[in-house]
Parts: structure tokens; C-alpha cells; sequence
């Protein structure tokens, strides 16, 4: 399939899906919501921890994309509070969004709770592997984890 065709298809399956941003970086946050509003996602952004709790409560996204190096609440104590928040919808895939500059390892924030790791600075394609694996895109399996 071309590669024109195949975004094409894959913004029509993802008309719809809320994705939260959350880097406290304005250059990361903007490169993200081009890549995911050329795919049809509707996006909020918000710059640490605190705020993408805020709306999480409010709008509750379909993905987050977090980094974890933020002021006021950081990434992990983030996704761990919106893990417990998220236990009647299911599961919410939550990507480590990181430069690496931590001291957690990929495994380790896996471990932690998040559901991929995406090393800044990334590729559109970078990101969209992650997103295939937890939604079903058309033109390719389902990889979708289950709970």
C-alpha cells in the first residue's frame, strides 16, 4: 500500500481518538500534535503532571503520551495516578514520551505501569508503531494488549 493511501485510511480509523500530550517542553508538545492531528486525533495538551490529571478527569483521552521529566508532578507519579483513576473504562495506554535524561530504564518504566516508551527526539513512524500496537489501524494486525 502507498504510503499516501495508507494515512489516508489510518486518519479515517482514527477520527475520533483523544490523544493527551503532556511534556512540559512546548517544542515536543507542538511536534506530537502535528504528527497525531495528521492522523485525525483530537488533542489536549498539558505541561506537567497536575494538568494531565485535570484532563484526564475532564475529557478522558483515549492515549497519553507523558514525559516523565516535569515540574510540579512528574510523569510516573502521573501515570500512576491516572492508572488508579482508570479502573472501570479499561485500561489506557500511556507512552512513556522521554529524551532519557532519568533514572529509569525502558524496562523499568514498563514496569512501573507504562504501556510503551517512545525515545524524543522521534520520527512520525516511531510514534505511529506505538500507536499500532495499541489500537487497531487499518492496513495492519491488531496488536491491541488486552487487560
Amino acid at each position: 500500500m502507498n504510503q499516501a493511501l495508507e494515512h489516508t485510511i489510518v486518519s479515517e480509523v482514527n477520527k475520533g481518538l483523544k490523544a493527551l500530550i503532556v511534556d512540559d517542553m512546548p517544542i515536543n508538545r507542538s511536534l506530537a500534535r502535528i504528527f497525531l492531528e495528521r492522523n485525525n486525533f483530537e488533542i489536549m495538551e498539558a505541561e506537567n503532571g497536575q494538568q494531565a490529571l485535570d484532563h484526564y478527569n475532564r475529557q478522558k483521552p483515549d492515549v497519553v503520551l507523558m514525559d516523565i521529566c516535569m515540574p510540579v508532578m512528574d510523569g510516573i507519579e502521573a501515570m500512576k495516578r491516572i492508572r488508579k483513576l482508570n479502573t472501570k473504562e479499561g485500561v489506557i495506554p500511556i507512552i512513556a514520551f522521554t529524551s532519557g535524561e532519568h533514572d529509569e530504564s525502558k524496562a523499568e518504566l514498563m514496569a512501573k505501569g507504562f504501556s510503551d516508551y517512545l525515545l524524543k527526539p522521534f520520527k512520525e513512524k516511531d510514534l505511529y508503531d506505538k500507536l499500532s500496537k495499541v489500537f487497531s489501524i487499518a492496513g495492519r494486525s491488531s496488536n491491541k494488549k488486552q487487560p
